[in-house]
């Protein structure tokens, strides 16, 4: 779990919720890292808070971001699992 330092109480269980729900869904190991954050959306149009995830699998760097506040977040709204290799982090600054 990643939260900056100014996260509520609140924002921080939902950040964990998250965590757990992408660890499963993806069944990643507990030894892989997973983060999850919630930032302010900063393109005009765009939604007030959206939540980015970063995690890796078999050594693969993977990120996604959805366009809601981290409490928003559910499994609906979680790519079909054979989405999976679209997510894999190619290094660009901007995935979205």
């Amino acid at each position: 779990m990643f939260a900056r330092y100014d996260a509520g109480r609140e924002t921080l269980d939902d950040l964990s919720r998250v965590e757990t729900m992408i660890r499963a869904y993806f069944n990643i190991d507990d030894a892989d890292i997973v983060l999850v954050s919630q930032e302010h959306g900063s393109k005009l149009g765009f939604p007030e808070f959206e939540t980015n995830v970063v995690f890796w699998k078999a050594e693969k760097r993977y990120r996604m971001k959805i366009f809601s506040p981290v409490s928003d977040v559910s499994q609906a709204d979680l790519p079909i699992i054979w989405l999976l290799p679209s997510l894999e982090d190619n290094g660009d600054i901007d995935c979205c």
